[in-house]
């Protein structure tokens, strides 16, 4: 119990840094070695405490209203779930956190929802960071995700009504 204890006390900070947008408070939650794990490609991976922190400065800049609901799990890995907004989208995100024996976290993995919220974020992250590689990687980046999200956005409006069942019809007629 005294180890689950610990760990709720570094999530705890974990997620005060996040809400806050602190992110030299964020820095020391992180191991060294830290490992965040993207949730728009299983290929991007963010290495090192120094690495993820340049990310999480500029994601502070993107997800506004972080509201953390819920922080469940063991001594070593937690998960933790909140709700906020990428611009007008709402999101929700499970943060999976494992942590080592100073109650650092060593590796972060994030699952985002709804698939809106996740294309609205990747087209405001992706051309911000890849803007450090110079002006034709962003405009790069803003091509491949800028009608992504669009299409998303639209499509969630429509293929919304199209797959409700009919006792969940809200009036609308595609008609």
């Amino acid at each position: 119990m005294a180890g689950e204890t610990a760990a709720v006390e570094a999530t705890a900070r974990f997620r005060a840094a996040v809400q806050a947008g602190d992110l030299t408070a964020f820095a020391q939650t992180l191991a060294p070695d830290v490992v965040l794990r993207s949730p728009v490609s299983r290929k991007a991976r963010f290495e090192g405490r120094d690495e993820v922190s340049a990310l999480v400065a500029v994601v502070f800049d993107v997800i506004t209203e972080i509201e953390y609901f819920e922080d469940v799990g063991s001594e070593r890995t937690r998960a933790l779930f909140y709700r906020a907004r990428v611009g007008s989208e709402v999101i929700e995100e499970a943060t999976l956190l494992r942590l080592d024996a100073n109650m650092k976290v060593t590796e972060i993995t994030l699952f985002i929802r709804p698939l809106p919220g996740l294309t609205a974020l990747t087209a405001a992250l992706g051309p911000r960071l890849a803007r450090r590689g110079g002006r034709a990687r962003a405009a790069l980046a803003t091509a491949l995700t800028a009608p992504l999200a669009a299409l998303t956005r639209a499509g969630d409006a429509v293929a919304v009504r199209l797959i409700q069942p009919a006792s969940a019809d809200r009036g609308v007629s595609l008609d």
